[in-house]
């Protein structure tokens, strides 16, 4: 395979990619069911992401911490939690005395606990060593400390000598996590095994010290079954102790430490967290053993955020799912046809699941609105939509906070808009306000201008493509760094960087007709004066660029051929645009000039990398318009019968489409961006664009109509050069030796400078040697 590298210059019209940038992970993932609706913020760690897990806060504001319940408690509710609060956050050894104004230790005080005074001194005193301590003279990363040895030793002793129970907990608990950081994984065993293993309040205290047995502990199904219950009793160790669930441990095993149905749900729950394919079995299993378990709906919750990336990432942008998990999607010739044909295996997946939530009995579930919106969206997916908007309808009539109800319509503008016939689909006046409520949630925005253009309404596709990156904020917490759309067509070749879409023009530059363009200009023109509020929104930018989408018509007539299509659309160009973006003025103003569109080489008489060998006579100010025209003309001169200099006309014609291409100095006639190599693309003229076919066809009718031996022989150079670009094109396809021998390739591959050295075996060597002899070849011409 040829080797060669990519440089893309202007990838996109709003951004600058790097070399080589491509979209992968969350950037990608369609999901329009939140998981904030559910509350389930303690498991927040663990939502569905592409992401791996990491930490994210688990507790709102004014929750009450697990550790300060159990004092508030041990205070007979006398005290407040703040207080409580204050002396385990904020105080420090020297701030436990009797002149206190802290509430908490005035209680103490007050009824003479000075064993829980004494505790409190200590486990200050504690605090230091309860981490990881570097050792100053780099002997070992996490050294034992004397004084942390001696703190341990203390607090087993202490917890030994109390009568108060819950102190002697506390006591077990600061020896057992201060031998985890003296790496005594035996000490742990046994303080754990000894205290609190038959402790019948299994509080916070007791899942803090499992979490450290846990870590301990060698025998990995039994780690596992640990790791389970610490898991689900201890919220804010949920994420440490996650790592520690071995997914290669068979669960049957893990089971087999399972006492009662809860410990069982236990297993199945995190078993499931560990797992990114499907894991619907082992839902049924936590619903089976504690259907009234919050994290029977977190792992709903997942799972319906699971399907809408395997079904909606590909059907809405034609990418694979953010989260690949089998063989399937790791097949990079995955065409788009297979891709989706995978989303309806998906689909018939998410119908499984939503058979489930059909067979539950609601009432014995810990949040029954939470599962019916799940199944309201379920049907969504499964296409379903009757059955969606009934159950939306219900959904709607119920009290929800204004962020669920936000939910419901977000799912049901979706729903509307996918429920509508071929070629009738409209932006429907219901969908209108909820756009409105949710206008910078760009995913969503282009979610219903796909379902339009599926259902052939490209214009209002194109209007909601063209707003959605408008004014750009934060949509909320979740959708912020990733609130970013890129997609592809149906039409996608797959081997290149550059085949995806994140700009409305970019993709309808690529995908859309000229006469779906008109349509749309012609829409804007209509409505663009209208004042309501929606309207306002919806033609905020294409109002503004009418000019720009009558080049692009033109542009897209030229990659036709249809040059006076093109002509009549170019004549509708103010002369602003042709300055703003096809002139010196925009380089200089700019400052910036390398790969831009500027016209500054006159494409009939000039070439790239070739010195001027043709007399400018018809000089012009170059932009599409006037290029055009001059072209038509041109082509109407050399197809007169009458005319003399045929040859000359032909020869001029050529020269333009030559330039027309890649390798011209008027490439901007058929594109908006140019890169550095063969980069295929989905444009209709993508051939030409790279194989000079139409310049070929008008040099060799120069040749035809050539009368004298030296300009026919400048021609077959012309059509040689030709031949060699279309072959460099499809050699990435069919070479596949070294490099070195790479333009002998090219050469024997090229029949017509075979031709030229045979037939016109004088003049070969300074044709294809010197670009300067071009001046003396063409002036032969008579």
């Amino acid at each position: 395979m040829k080797n060669f590298l990519v440089f893309i210059l202007i990838l996109v019209s709003k951004s600058l990619f790097a070399c080589g940038f491509y979209p992968y992970g969350e950037e990608l993932r369609f999901s329009f069911f939140f998981p904030e609706i559910a509350g389930y913020k303690s498991y927040s760690t663990f939502y569905y992401s592409a992401n791996t897990f990491e930490p994210k806060e688990i507790y709102d504001e004014f929750d009450k911490m697990p550790n300060e319940v159990l004092w508030v408690s041990y205070c007979k509710n006398k005290v407040s939690y703040k207080s409580v609060e204050e002396v385990l956050q904020s105080y420090s050894l020297g701030d436990i005395n009797q002149q206190t104004n802290n509430e908490m230790l005035r209680y103490l005080y007050k009824i003479k606990d000075y064993e829980a005074i004494n505790y409190l001194k200590f486990a200050k005193n504690c605090e230091f060593f309860n981490s990881w301590v570097d050792d100053p003279w780099e002997r070992n990363d996490a050294m034992v400390l004397p004084q942390r040895t001696k703190l341990l030793n203390q607090a087993i002793k202490l917890s030994q000598s109390t009568t108060n129970k819950a102190l002697q907990f506390r006591y077990t608990f600061l020896a057992i996590r201060m031998a985890f950081y003296n790496r005594d994984l035996e000490k742990i065993k046994m303080l754990f095994d000894r205290v609190y293993q038959t402790k019948s309040d299994k509080d916070i205290l007791f899942y803090w010290s499992l979490y450290f047995r846990t870590l301990a502990e060698q025998d990995k199904a039994l780690a596992n079954f640990y790791a389970a219950q610490v898991f689900v009793n201890a919220a804010d160790k949920r994420f440490m102790v996650s790592q520690q669930f071995n997914s290669e441990v068979a669960i049957e095993d893990v089971l087999k430490y399972a006492k009662t149905n809860k410990e069982k749900a236990n297993v199945y729950l995190l078993a499931a967290i560990r797992k990114h394919d499907k894991s619907l079995e082992y839902i049924k299993k936590v619903y089976e053993y504690q259907p009234n378990f919050d994290g029977l709906s977190f792992l709903l919750l997942r799972e319906v955020n699971k399907i809408e990336d395997w079904v909606f990432t590909p059907y809405y942008s034609l990418f694979e799912p953010s989260v690949t998990t089998n063989s399937y999607w790791d097949n990079e010739e995955n065409s788009i046809t297979d891709v989706l044909k995978r989303v309806e295996t998906d689909r018939e997946y998410a119908s499984q699941l939503l058979d489930f939530i059909n067979s539950v009995n609601l009432n014995s579930i810990e949040n029954p609105t939470f599962w019916k919106t799940c199944k309201a969206y379920l049907f969504y997916i499964t296409k379903d939509y009757a059955s969606s908007l009934s159950l939306l309808e219900e959904l709607k009539t119920s009290k929800n906070s204004e962020f669920a109800a936000n939910q419901i319509d977000v799912i049901k503008a979706l729903v509307l808009t996918a429920n509508q016939v071929y070629g009738k689909a409209i932006l429907l006046n219901e969908v209108k306000p909820i756009i409105l409520k949710n206008k910078h949630f760009r995913k969503f925005i282009f979610a219903l201008g796909r379902e339009l253009e599926f259902k052939g309404n490209t214009t209002d596709a194109a209007l909601l493509y063209s707003v959605m990156n408008n004014n750009y904020t934060n949509y909320n917490e979740n959708h912020d760094y990733y609130n970013i759309t890129f997609w592809k067509s149906k039409d996608n070749k797959g081997d290149t960087y550059s085949d995806f879409f994140n700009d409305y023009f970019d993709y309808i530059n690529a995908v859309y007709t000229p006469e779906q363009v008109e349509v749309l200009i012609q829409n804007v023109y209509n409505n663009r004066d209208k004042t309501d509020e929606f309207s306002k929104f919806k033609y905020a930018i294409l109002e503004k660029e009418i000019p720009r989408l009558y080049d692009l018509v033109g542009t897209k007539y030229i990659r036709l051929n249809k040059l006076t299509k093109a002509l009549n659309s170019f004549k509708k160009v103010d002369n602003k645009l042709w300055n703003d973006k096809y002139s010196d003025w925009e380089r200089n103003g700019n400052g910036w000039a390398y790969g831009s569109n500027i016209f500054d080489k006159n494409p009939f008489y000039e070439l790239k990398y070739t010195p001027e060998f043709i007399p400018i006579k018809d000089t012009i100010r170059l932009n599409k318009y006037t290029v055009t025209k001059q072209l038509i003309k041109y082509i109407n001169k050399a197809e007169n019968p009458k005319e003399k200099d045929k040859d000359y006309y032909y020869f001029l014609v050529a020269n333009c489409y030559y330039n027309m291409t890649q390798y011209g100095n008027s490439w901007m006639m058929r594109r908006y961006y140019w890169t550095s190599d063969g980069n295929r693309s989905v444009m209709i003229d993508d051939k030409e664009f790279f194989e000079c076919n139409s310049a070929k066809t008008y040099y060799l009718l120069a040749l035809k109509n050539a009368k004298t031996e030296k300009f026919k022989a400048l021609c077959l150079r012309m059509i040689g050069r030709c031949e060699k670009n279309k072959l460099d094109y499809l050699a990435g396809e069919n070479y596949s030796d070294s490099y070195a021998d790479y333009q002998n390739y090219l050469f024997g591959k090229n029949k017509y400078y075979q031709d030229l050295k045979v037939n016109y075996s004088k003049h070969y060597e300074e044709l294809t040697s010197d670009c300067d002899a071009f001046e003396e070849y063409f002036k032969a011409r008579r």
